[in-house]
Order: structure tokens, then sequence, then C-alpha cells
């Protein structure tokens, strides 16, 4: 296990990394289960809901990567908005600075449809060369 000492500067950071450093381990197996060594690339959903802050995920992902399959690729984020269910309106997209309220009524929208999400979305594999075959 690395340690998590890849870009802790503050608590946010630190927070961040722990994501960027589990989100390596997953996209790592996905390496050993396809046999890849390296990726080029990788795309991550992170709802507006999710306590994530993309910035910083993006700021920690090089630093945690360093030694592994990752290091060197390029990491996407995909911000996914929250999205409620007002008894009235129905599908609402939230606005985070509200709450979990309609923006058309302002009624409760306890349920959250969407924008929580933290996921590995696509990971782009390098193909060996047929000289390290």
């Amino acid at each position: 296990m690395r340690a998590l000492y890849c870009a802790g500067r503050g608590a946010a950071d630190m927070h961040e990394a722990s994501i960027a450093l589990s989100l390596i381990d997953v996209a790592s197996e996905v390496l050993r289960e396809h046999g890849a060594a390296r990726a080029s690339a990788l795309t991550v959903r992170v709802g507006q809901w999710s306590s994530v802050v993309p910035e910083a995920l993006t700021a920690a992902f090089p630093a945690c990567a360093a030694g592994t399959g990752l290091e060197g690729a390029r990491l996407s984020v995909v911000t996914v908005p929250g999205v409620g269910e007002c008894p009235v309106h129905g599908r609402v997209t939230l606005d985070v600075t509200r709450g979990l309220r309609c923006p058309e009524c302002g009624a409760p929208t306890p349920t959250l449809l969407a924008g929580d999400e933290l996921e590995l979305d696509e990971l782009e594999l390098v193909e060996p060369d047929l000289e390290d075959v």
C-alpha cells in the first residue's frame, strides 16, 4: 500500500489525494484484468453533491500516480449535476447553493436522483510495443 503522502498540503488536499489513490487502485485492477501495464488516460464522473473538489482531485492525481501504471496518464473529470425529485415538478436540476430544494418552487427534494457519483468511467489502455512483448 502506498503512503498517503502524495499531495498532502492540507486537509482538503488530503481528501482528494485519498480519492486519487482509490481511483488509481481501481484503475490498476482494471489494467491487471486486461493484461495491460499502462494507461494513457482516464475519465472519472464526479457529482456536484459528492463533496469532491474536481480541481483538487486533478491537482493531486499526478503525484499520486507516480510509479504506477497511471503515471503520465491524462485525468479528465466530468461533473455530474445534482438531480432531485420535486413532489410538484418531478425531476429537477438542483443548485448546490440552494440545497436540496426545487429551483422552481423551493419545495424540499429529499431524494437525490443523481449528483453524488464518484466513479471511474473510462480508462484508455496503452498497447504494449511489440519489442516489449
